[in-house]
């Protein structure tokens, strides 16, 4: 196992001149500590932030994840980082930029260390049953329109999960599955330098394109779920993602019904 000091923080100089030639290189926010990105950058949009703006933190003291659990951040080993869009898409659009960011985390994650990560709908990353890494999706709608996206992504890198107490997920990281400490600057460079590119695409209409890529890289299709919402739980077999993100089943009365939000388990 590697342990080299270069590798301990962050470098945000070196960060922005892997982006130079992205959305994000002139709006990059640095902090040591924050509450938590997503909250950090929900304030900046309401105040006017340029889509592209990118908050970066080394440490989250109060990290969250999706159905208001608590992500935990411990510092300068993993990345903390939201990006702000403000795209022209309808609402019920937003969540295939959920499942792009998850297509290039999985590139950045591939190119840097070879692993290779699973999507379990709707915003978590796996590799070998265990968590990686999740994405937290916020937006406002203003007048039926999307005023801002702020996607949130927290990855386990040099940090093992086994040195931490209150876990409540069977959790992993690139350290972990790999035994080597990688750069944290080179992985956050490639995964946004590929977001910027899925990005482009979506703009230009052509995010049916990546269709395929979110299916064959989902570890819920073909399996039995239980999937709890907003109006209560729902059982059944995963089919597919569409092309809005949403997951398709087939319940338990044989009929097939899109779930456009939710959290999943699978079930034995």
């Amino acid at each position: 196992m590697t342990d080299d000091k270069n590798f301990s923080s962050l470098r945000p100089d070196i960060i922005r001149d892997k982006l130079s030639q992205t959305i994000f290189a002139p709006n990059l926010v640095f902090h040591e500590t924050v509450d938590s990105t997503n909250t950090l950058l929900k304030d900046l949009a309401a105040q006017g932030a340029a889509e592209g703006t990118i908050v970066i933190a080394e440490e989250q003291t109060a990290g969250r994840g999706r159905m208001g659990r608590t992500w935990l951040s411990p510092a300068h080993s993993n990345l903390y980082l939201s990006l702000l869009l403000r795209p022209p898409v309808p609402p019920d659009q937003v969540f295939v930029l959920t499942m792009v960011l998850a297509l290039a985390t999985i590139d950045g994650v591939g190119t840097v260390s070879g692993l290779g990560p699973m999507i379990k709908w709707p915003n978590d990353l796996y590799v070998g049953g265990r968590k990686l890494g999740g994405i937290l999706t916020d937006f406002c709608v203003r007048e039926g329109a999307v005023e801002y996206v702020v996607l949130g992504l927290g990855l386990n890198v040099n940090w093992n999960p086994g040195e931490e107490q209150g876990i409540i997920y069977q959790a992993t990281s690139v350290l972990k599955e790999t035994g080597n400490r990688i750069s944290r600057d080179d992985l956050l460079g490639e995964i946004l330098s590929s977001f910027d590119n899925y990005y482009r695409r979506v703009l230009a209409g052509k995010s049916a394109v990546f269709y395929d890529e979110w299916n064959d890289r989902s570890m819920v299709l073909g399996r039995t779920v239980e999937i709890k919402t907003a109006d209560g739980s729902v059982s059944g077999k995963a089919l597919r993602i569409d092309h809005k993100g949403a997951l398709v089943i087939e319940d338990d009365d044989d009929k097939e019904q899109t779930i456009l939000c939710g959290d999943v388990s699978l079930k034995f």
